[in-house]
C-alpha cells in the first residue's frame, strides 16, 4: 500500500461521524402530515412542550408531546356547585379534552419534586451528553390558546442522556434546550420571538429525576432559513458539539436580549 493511499483512507476514517446512542432511536410519527416554519412569535399564544420522551433508551419512540411539565391549577368552581358535581364534571371536561389531544399530546404527568439546592451547575458536559440531529425533521405540535387548533411546525430531534452514575435532577424550565448560533465570532442566543418571558420567584426548585444511562428527547423548530451559520444546543451548563443550521438573519437582529455562550 503506498504512502498516498493511506494517507487517504486515515482521512475517510477520520472524517466518518461517531456512531451515537442516538442513531438506532426510530421516531415514529404520520409521515403524510403537512407541516409548516413556525414563524417568529408564534410561540406566544400556543400551548405544549418541546418535551417528547423521558425513560430507557429503546428503539422506537412515538412524536407525542408533554401538554406541560408544571400542570396548572383546576379552575375553581362555579358558583353553587359543591364538590360532589364539581369533581365529575372536571373529569369529564379533561377526559374530553385528552381525547382530542390524544395523537399529539401526552396526558401522563410528570412526577414533580422540589428541592431548596441550585441544580443548574449539575448539568453539564461531564454528566450529560446532548446529540442534535438538525438534518432530521419530525413535527412540534402545539395548540392554539383562542382556537384550539393543533399546529404542526418543522422540528429536528435533540436527544440528552444521563452519562454519569447518579440520579440527575433536571430543574424545570419553560425552554430547556436553547440555541446558540455563531455571530462575531461568539455563540448567540436565538429565540423564534422576542417578547417579555414573566417568571416567579420561588425559595424551592422544582426538578424531575432522571437515571443513569436513562434519555431525554426534545425538539427544536427549524427557523425560516437563510444564512447559514456554526450553531450549538445548550441544556443548563450542558453543550452539543457544533452543526451546522441555516438562519434568517432577521431573527438575529430582532431579539430582545443579546447574550453569548459563556
Amino acid at each position: 500500500m503506498n504512502k498516498f493511499l493511506l494517507i487517504l483512507i486515515v482521512f475517510l476514517i477520520s472524517c466518518k461521524e461517531e456512531k451515537t446512542f442516538a442513531d438506532d432511536i426510530v421516531l415514529n410519527f404520520p409521515k403524510e402530515e403537512k407541516l409548516s416554519f413556525q414563524n417568529f412569535n408564534d410561540d406566544m399564544n400556543e400551548m405544549g412542550t418541546s418535551l417528547i420522551y423521558i425513560g430507557k433508551d429503546t428503539s422506537v419512540i412515538n412524536v407525542k408531546y408533554y401538554k406541560y411539565i408544571f400542570p396548572p391549577p383546576p379552575p375553581p368552581p362555579k358558583i353553587n356547585e359543591n364538590t360532589e358535581e364539581y369533581i365529575p364534571a372536571r373529569k369529564h371536561i379533561e377526559d374530553s379534552i385528552n381525547f382530542i389531544y390524544k395523537p399529539f399530546f401526552n396526558p401522563e404527568a410528570i412526577q414533580i419534586k422540589e428541592t431548596e439546592e441550585d441544580l443548574y451547575e449539575t448539568i453539564n458536559n461531564q454528566t450529560t451528553q446532548i446529540i442534535v440531529k438538525e438534518k432530521d425533521t419530525i413535527p412540534l405540535y402545539v395548540r392554539n390558546y383562542e382556537t384550539e387548533e393543533v399546529k404542526k411546525y418543522k422540528a429536528f430531534p435533540i436527544f440528552i442522556k444521563n452519562i454519569s452514575s447518579k440520579t440527575l435532577r433536571i430543574p424545570i424550565e419553560a425552554e430547556a434546550v436553547g440555541l446558540y448560533v455563531l455571530n462575531d465570532k461568539k455563540f448567540q442566543y436565538i429565540r423564534n420571538s422576542d417578547y417579555l418571558i414573566c417568571g416567579m420567584g420561588s425559595p424551592k426548585n422544582p426538578y424531575f429525576e432522571l437515571k443513569p444511562n436513562e434519555i431525554l428527547i426534545y425538539s427544536f423548530p427549524h427557523l425560516k432559513k437563510g444564512e447559514k451559520r456554526k450553531a450549538k444546543i445548550s441544556f443548563f451548563k450542558a453543550t452539543s458539539k457544533e452543526f451546522e443550521t441555516s438562519i434568517d438573519e432577521e431573527i438575529i437582529k430582532k431579539q430582545r436580549n443579546t447574550h453569548f455562550l459563556q
